[in-house]
């Protein structure tokens, strides 16, 4: 069996900023693919999963409008850059994204 190198690239912690070839850790923040640091743990079935490219949509900084039109549901604006509405899920990533928390419905 083929011994994998660890790197920030297929650790599960990582996620791919599609600017360039970085990595966006939630340990270490913005990192080059290949750094590897402590707290690396590989991500499950490497080959499978097809690594998740983060939008706007996605971060806690962003305030969706509510809006009736499903179309527009990913509208709104990023509370820390700008006050014209945009579609959150065709722009990509800052420096400042936070990963949004999912609320559970009871």
């Amino acid at each position: 069996m083929k011994k994998v190198k660890r790197t920030c690239s297929n650790c599960l912690k990582g996620t791919a900023i599609n600017i360039n070839s970085d990595i966006l850790c939630i340990e270490k923040g913005i990192v080059s693919s290949d750094y590897v640091c402590s707290k690396h743990r590989f991500m499950p079935a490497l080959c499978s999963i097809n690594r998740k490219i983060n939008t706007c949509m996605d971060c806690e900084h962003f305030i969706i409008f509510d809006t009736s039109n499903i179309e527009d549901r990913a509208v709104g604006i990023c509370q820390l850059f700008t006050v014209r509405k945009y579609d959150g899920r065709k722009k990509k990533v800052c420096s400042k994204f936070l990963k949004r928390i999912k609320k559970e419905v009871c």
